[in-house]
């Protein structure tokens, strides 16, 4: 796949979405379903300080629910499922559909945590006291 270097950040992105360490896009982002890599066995670039945290999920529920209604809409205005194969059809897809994204949405949002390096601005900053 051809990737432009002019938009680092979408590179970053794609390369996540493919599961690929966002710096070389060689090595393997994931060791597990949802559990990252310490560091690119192809380049070493370190990912074990990126914490995708919510965002992921968030993204995945977005993108799944919306696709879910509409398909939903569209298939009941014109057929008429009884009520357990519409439950049966619709909760089977969105199950699918979470299952697939997931772990592409928690690449894509490794990969741009990595290029905005923004994990690091989070370390660097100073623990706030009791007082605060």
């Amino acid at each position: 796949m051809m990737l432009s270097s002019e938009n680092p950040a979408r590179q970053a992105m794609i390369r996540g979405f493919f599961q690929r360490c966002p710096h070389c896009g060689k090595g393997d982002l994931f060791r597990a379903y949802l559990k990252q890599v310490d560091h690119c066995a192809s380049c070493g670039e370190a990912f074990a300080h990126i914490r995708a945290d919510d965002g992921p999920a968030w993204l995945t529920v977005m993108v799944t629910g919306h696709v879910v209604v509409a398909v939903m809409m569209s298939v009941e205005s014109f057929l008429i499922l009884p009520l357990w194969a519409s439950i049966a059809a619709f909760c089977t897809l969105a199950g699918a559909m979470v299952l697939g994204l997931l772990q592409r949405a928690k690449g894509i949002f490794i990969g741009l945590i990595w290029q905005m390096k923004a994990a690091e601005a989070v370390s660097a900053r100073p623990a706030l006291s009791p007082a605060d």
